[in-house]
C-alpha cells in the first residue's frame, strides 16, 4: 500500500460532534467546537517493544463541529477506511499536524 504520508489511509470507526465552553483556570471563558474522529492505528515500535498487540484506538480533532454533518451519510457505514487529510501549521514553535478533512472515496490503487 502507498500512502502520503500526509495522507495516510486508516480505518475510521466514529465520528462524533464536541462543542462547548469552560471557564479556565486565569478566568477566562474558552469556546471549543470538533469534530472528533476516532481511528484504528498501529502501535508504535516502542509500544510493541512493551508487548502491545493488535491496534489501538487514537481521537484526532477537526476544528468546528459543523463539519461533523459533512459525514451524517456515513453513519451505517462505518468502521470503513479512509483517507485522512492533514494540513501543516508552521505558525507554532514545534509544527503540528492538523486534521481538515476525511476522503472515504478510495480508489482501488490507494488500498
Amino acid at each position: 500500500m502507498t500512502q502520503n504520508t500526509q495522507h495516510p489511509i486508516m480505518v475510521v470507526t466514529g465520528i462524533r460532534k464536541s462543542a462547548g465552553d469552560f471557564k479556565a483556570d486565569n478566568g477566562d471563558n474558552i469556546t471549543f467546537s470538533n469534530t472528533v474522529v476516532t481511528v484504528l492505528q498501529d502501535y508504535s515500535d516502542q509500544e510493541k517493544q512493551q508487548g502491545a498487540i493488535g491496534q489501538k484506538s487514537t481521537d484526532y480533532k477537526i476544528k468546528g463541529a459543523q463539519f461533523f454533518n459533512d459525514y451524517l451519510h456515513m453513519s451505517s457505514k462505518l468502521p470503513a477506511q479512509a483517507e485522512l487529510i492533514f494540513n501543516w501549521d508552521f505558525t507554532k514553535k514545534t509544527p503540528v499536524a492538523q486534521l481538515v478533512a476525511l476522503n472515504f472515496d478510495l480508489k482501488d490503487s490507494k488500498a
